[in-house]
Order: C-alpha cells, then sequence, then structure tokens
C-alpha cells in the first residue's frame, strides 16, 4: 500500500477527508464534534469525580449524608449500599474517572485540527458502546430493580448516551464503518439527525424515570395543582 492510499485509510476525524466534511452535519464535523466531546466529557468527569468522594466518604462515615441524598427515592447513598454498585469488585464510580478522559483528549485534539485516524475513532465507538451497554444495565437495575435514583449516576446517563450517538453518527456517515454504511441510503438519512435520536433516547430514559418513581412524580403533580 502506498503513502498516498495510507492517508486516504485514516483521514481526519474518523475518515472525513477535508472535501468531505462539508458533507457532514455541523455538529458531527471534526471541531464542533471535538466541542461537543470536551464538554460532554468533563460533565460526565465532575458527575463521576463527585460520586467518587461521595463513596469515599460512605467508607469513612458509613452514616453520612451526601450533598446528592435528595430523598429516600433519590440518594446516591443508599444506592451506593447495593451490590451492584461495585459490579467488578470496586467502586463503579472509579470507572467514570477513567472512561471519560479519552474522549476528553480526543475532543482536544479535533478542536486543535490534529489529523485523527479512523481507527482511534472507531476504538472510541466501541469504548462507548461499552459505556452505553453499562449505563443501560446500571438504569434498569436502579430504576426497577432496586427502585432508588442516583442523582450523579443519571448525569452520567444523560453525557453517555449522545455521546455514543454523535460519535457512532459520526463513523457512519464519515466512513469508518466502511463504504457501504456510509453510502447506505437508511444508514444516512438516521445518521443525519444525531441529536434527535439522542434526544428521543434521553426522553425514553426520562419516562422510565417518572413510571419508576410515578408514586413521588404524582404526589409533586398534586401539589402542584
Amino acid at each position: 500500500m502506498t503513502i498516498t492510499e495510507n492517508s486516504t485509510a485514516d483521514d481526519a476525524a474518523g475518515g472525513a477527508s477535508d472535501r468531505h466534511q462539508d458533507d457532514l452535519p455541523k455538529i458531527l464535523r471534526p471541531r464542533p464534534l471535538g466541542v461537543f466531546l470536551i464538554v460532554a466529557s468533563a460533565i460526565g468527569l465532575l458527575a463521576s469525580f463527585e460520586l467518587s468522594v461521595d463513596k469515599i466518604r460512605l467508607l469513612r462515615d458509613p452514616g453520612a449524608v451526601l450533598s446528592c441524598d435528595f430523598n429516600p427515592l433519590f440518594s446516591c447513598s443508599s444506592v451506593m449500599g447495593y451490590p451492584q454498585s461495585e459490579l467488578f469488585g470496586f467502586p463503579n464510580q472509579f470507572i467514570g474517572l477513567v472512561a471519560f478522559v479519552f474522549p476528553l483528549l480526543l475532543g482536544v485534539l479535533l478542536v486543535a485540527g490534529t489529523q485523527v485516524p479512523r481507527w482511534v475513532m472507531l476504538g472510541l465507538n466501541i469504548g462507548l458502546l461499552g459505556g452505553v451497554a453499562f449505563v443501560t444495565f446500571l438504569q434498569y437495575t436502579s430504576l426497577f430493580v432496586i427502585g432508588i435514583g442516583c442523582p450523579w449516576c443519571m448525569v452520567v446517563w444523560a453525557v453517555t448516551i449522545p455521546l455514543f450517538v454523535l460519535v457512532t453518527a459520526h463513523n457512519a456517515l464519515a466512513g469508518g464503518f466502511g463504504a457501504g454504511v456510509q453510502g447506505n441510503v437508511v444508514a444516512r438519512a438516521v445518521a443525519g439527525m444525531p441529536l434527535s435520536i439522542a434526544g428521543l433516547w434521553l426522553f425514553g430514559v426520562a419516562i422510565a424515570v417518572v413510571l419508576a418513581f410515578w408514586s413521588y412524580f404524582s404526589g409533586l403533580l398534586l401539589r402542584a395543582f
């Protein structure tokens, strides 16, 4: 393979060369996508940091009341008391401290105009796929098994989902998944509206939260009216 072919295979920002970037929705172009990666990852890191600090506080003082302990149904400390909060033998909170660093750094590179190879963007996509699968499991467990919501965890959910959707859409339209996906009419139509998809997904999660804690929210409605 020639140097030119290697360059083509590893086009900037996950397969989108400069001449193709204008074909992408604005949010999926390298710099706007980079800004989104930075902001979303920073929020995820903040939430993970707060959760980690709170977990350490609980280990030191099991009776500590955390800033995110709003009521019996929305309480970080209550969720942390269940085995599901340590699925891999250590607090889940620590995973976020590491996981959000990679998209944050890639976001900085994209904003700086660095040529990011396609395989790096695919690696990010695979990592986010694992992240969104993990988050979905925790959503189900928190809402329908434990029956308690963790506010800071919900912040992590709220950034992981759009991160996965936007990076997947970018890779699909930029050729990261191959010419077959890039040229597929249905794939292009779906990938062309990432914000709508992420919004609908988050709306579905919000509906699940309301249904899981309907007694609480119905009480709020009654008091409001």
